[in-house]
């Protein structure tokens, strides 16, 4: 069965890409930094109140178990060294996250699962910038997949909204035995006590109707006037999975359906907000895209920080101070950033 985006949603993207050479951001690649080096994957960064950068990244020891190793780097991201580790005996732990909440503890979201058998997002706390960590709550969780290795929950991403509210976006195939059947839908949920417990999941997004789509690898970030955009992939019918952005004023109610497509991003999309207001999106293309607008353009930079090409390297995009951001990958088993420098056209 021939499965494609609404119509409405391709003329926009193509009005987009009319718009987009009018748009001025340019973005100056420079030096590297190696934050794990030790078979490692899956790297997410986070400022510490006291101003180091904390990372987390996958460890593959081999067998029934993957671990998250946190690091800490105390000269704005271009050294790094081991700080602690979180582990659950026999469970595979991956897609961790991070955010720091305004009174300062650390939480860590994760996936962890047992192939087949049991599929969680946990988050644990830490009250000492990372060095110790406590298990604080699961998000969601299916316990009962009978077997199936696609009935779980993945890549779980915090945002804090202007409300206070604690978001939480994530891929989740839990709805995949319903009827009308969704092979994959965006959930979110919220918590109001910083984590401790969680609201029920609503979808936010997902292919109208039900069906083989899979929207998923979900990630917001506040718009520089107001409001929240969230960049998801949709697999299915393309196997790098076409990238687009849907926009919310609040941050939890959002449009139906499954959002615009951005051009030149596949795969595993991030999206983030510099303090001076330009917006970065990069995703397993491995290209980046900026936007001065809030999202409403976007153009594609040239030349990308990590000339990869496609590849499940799972970059994300980071603002490391004034005009400088950088890009996380994995690069030949490497946790991996490459800092840049940007200008863009002034927003008033």
């Amino acid at each position: 069965m021939q499965l494609t985006l609404p119509l409405r949603t391709l003329m926009l993207a193509m009005l987009t890409a009319v718009a987009l050479p009018s748009l001025a951001t340019e973005v100056t690649w420079t030096d590297t930094a190696t934050v794990d080096a030790e078979n490692a994957g899956w790297g997410r960064l986070a400022r510490l109140p006291d101003g180091r950068w904390l990372a987390v990244t996958t460890r593959y020891p081999g067998g029934e178990t993957t671990t998250l190793q946190l690091s800490v780097s105390d000269d704005n991201a271009r050294t790094w060294a081991p700080l602690s580790r979180v582990e659950e005996p026999k469970r595979k732990l991956d897609n961790g996250e991070l955010i720091v909440l305004p009174e300062g503890r650390v939480l860590l979201a994760m996936r962890s699962l047992i192939d087949g058998v049991s599929y969680r997002l946990n988050v644990y706390a830490s009250d000492d910038q990372g060095r110790s960590w406590r298990f604080l709550s699961t998000i969601t969780r299916n316990e009962s997949p009978a077997g199936r290795k696609d009935r779980g929950v993945w890549e779980p991403v915090f945002t804090h909204l202007e409300d206070g509210t604690l978001s939480v976006v994530y891929a989740d195939e839990t709805r995949a035995d319903e009827q009308p059947s969704y092979n994959q839908v965006v959930s979110q949920q919220l918590s109001r006590d910083g984590g401790r417990t969680w609201s029920k999941a609503v979808t936010i997004a997902n292919q109208p109707g039900g069906g083989l789509l899979r929207p998923g690898m979900p990630v917001m970030a506040r718009r520089p006037d107001g409001g929240y955009l969230m960049v998801l992939e949709t697999c299915g019918d393309d196997p790098q999975c076409p990238v687009s952005y849907k926009i919310s004023a609040d941050g939890h109610t959002w449009p139906a359906g499954l959002g615009t497509p951005l051009a030149d991003q596949r795969c595993g999309p991030h999206v983030m907000t510099t303090q001076s207001g330009t917006m970065f999106v990069t995703s397993c293309s491995n290209e980046v895209s900026a936007s001065d607008d809030g999202g409403a353009r976007w153009k594609t930079v040239r030349p990308p920080a990590w000339p990869l090409g496609f590849r499940h390297s799972w970059p994300a995009v980071v603002e490391f101070g004034p005009q400088e951001i950088g890009v996380v990958n994995v690069v030949d088993g490497s946790v991996k950033v490459r800092f840049g420098t940007y200008t863009s056209k002034d927003r008033n």
